[in-house]
């Protein structure tokens, strides 16, 4: 399926999902964490009260939170690894060499490859 093979995605597109995936994780993040404190808060000062009122339901919440966080991290980490492949590749690809008219001429105007371009004194 080509919606699960990223690497034939193009780089904007790439980028553009690692960019909501990381937004979508912070916003999870912050609210799994609130939710954490206020739901730890609210087992403090009930106990069992808290239990028979739902806090057992709440800790599943928080758990497909918690869930749904690592999903947004390792979907972020994917794109991450798979633009730094292309960029390293982009970037170990050999220079192109000059055109073979440019090569030896610039081996006898003394230096320059451009025909335009001012000789050195």
């Amino acid at each position: 399926m080509f919606l699960f093979k990223i690497t034939d995605w193009p780089a904007p597109a790439v980028f553009a999902l690692g960019g909501c995936v990381a937004a979508t994780f912070a916003f999870v993040t912050v609210n799994l964490f609130t939710q954490a404190m206020a739901s730890l808060d609210f087992l403090s000062r009930f106990g069992w009260q808290a239990v028979r009122h739902g806090a057992l339901w709440q800790v599943a919440e928080l758990t497909l939170w918690g869930a749904l966080s690592l999903s947004c991290w390792l979907v972020f980490k994917i794109c991450e690894h798979d633009l730094t492949d292309r960029y390293l590749l982009w970037s170990r690809k050999p220079r192109r060499t000059p055109p073979e008219g440019l090569a030896t001429k610039a081996s006898t105007d003394g230096g320059t490859a451009f025909p335009d371009a001012p000789r050195p004194r």
